[in-house]
């Protein structure tokens, strides 16, 4: 009986055991399944917005939908319609509508360089009107990778290019860098001779020069002993040249006094000289011989400035 007893008892220990702990796995479920409908959102209150595609790449349904980083909604239906563009659904909170302009756009950017991409909700510049409830929004794709590769791509052939011209410019052997290397190296023996000949032009231009110096240092030497001589002589000069013009001041003056008596007795003695002549051909046979003398004039000697010039 003591058996039996502590068998029930073991097993109703079990028993408990086991209720309790299928209890908390159940409670464990249900806070689970709640966690997961939370996390949809199946208790939130949504709006409905979409935009269209010209591709699905790159957008799947449930993918965050952020604004200003922020994750406001998800994609709720990704659709191929029947003209060929694809229609993106999705769900925002509306708590956040207040930041969806009429004006935004939606893009698709990725997070990084090579991160997983996301949509995000860019607000217009109008931010008085709000985008109505199941408005469709404008789309565009940011540039990924892949563009970013393209774009290199894109400007990286024209520098190939280039550089292959530029190769085969230089490789050229009239053209490029042979040719280029010929012609300077002759330029560069033309330049040589040429200052050769002009060092040599140059000695001989400087030998003249030294020649010439030589002459005109000795020209300089005697021209400063004929400078000292006249300087020795030039004071016995100038005191001869004083009493040569006392000496012409003393004659002038002597001239001022005599030379006017002189004068007048000249001039009486010609007028005595007309009146014997008149007389003369007023007789016969001399008139028909004697000519009338001509007026009298004085000579230049006379004139005391000429006496004066003569004593200078």
């Amino acid at each position: 009986m003591s058996l039996l007893t502590e068998y029930d008892s073991d097993a109703a220990t079990l028993r408990r055991a086991a209720r309790r702990f299928l209890l908390a796995a159940l409670l464990l479920t249900l806070a689970l399944i709640a966690a997961i409908v939370v996390r949809q959102g199946l208790f939130r209150q949504t709006t409905g917005y979409s935009f269209v595609t010209n591709s699905a790449q790159d957008i799947v349904k449930g993918q965050a939908v952020r604004i200003a980083g922020f994750r406001v909604g998800a994609v709720d239906e990704v659709s191929l319609q029947d003209d060929g563009l694809v229609k993106v659904s999705m769900e925002i909170d509306a708590d956040n509508m207040r930041f969806i302009t009429h004006d935004a756009h939606v893009e698709l950017r990725k997070e990084g360089l090579v991160g997983s991409p996301t949509l995000e909700i860019v607000p217009g510049p109008d931010k008085t009107r709000l985008a109505a409830a199941q408005a469709r929004l404008t789309f565009s794709r940011a540039d990924g990778f892949s563009a970013l590769a393209n774009q290199v791509r894109d400007e990286f052939v024209p520098i190939l290019k280039d550089i292959k011209v530029i190769t085969a410019t230089l490789a050229d052997p009239q053209q490029g860098l042979p040719g280029t290397l010929a012609r300077i190296r002759a330029t560069a023996e033309s330049l040589n001779a040429l200052l050769a000949n002009r060092g040599h032009q140059l000695d001989n231009i400087g030998n003249a020069a030294i020649n010439v110096l030589g002459r005109a240092e000795e020209d300089l030497i005697h021209f400063g002993q004929t400078l000292e001589a006249a300087n020795q002589r030039l004071p016995g000069v100038l005191d001869r040249t004083q009493q040569v013009l006392d000496n012409v001041e003393k004659i002038t003056a002597e001239a001022a006094i005599s030379v006017p008596p002189a004068l007048r007795d000249g001039a009486a003695a010609a007028s005595d000289a007309r009146e014997i002549v008149s007389g003369a051909k007023q007789a016969w046979p001399i008139r028909n011989f004697v000519d009338a003398p001509a007026p009298a004039t004085l000579k230049a000697d006379s004139d005391p400035r000429g006496e004066a010039g003569r004593a200078r």
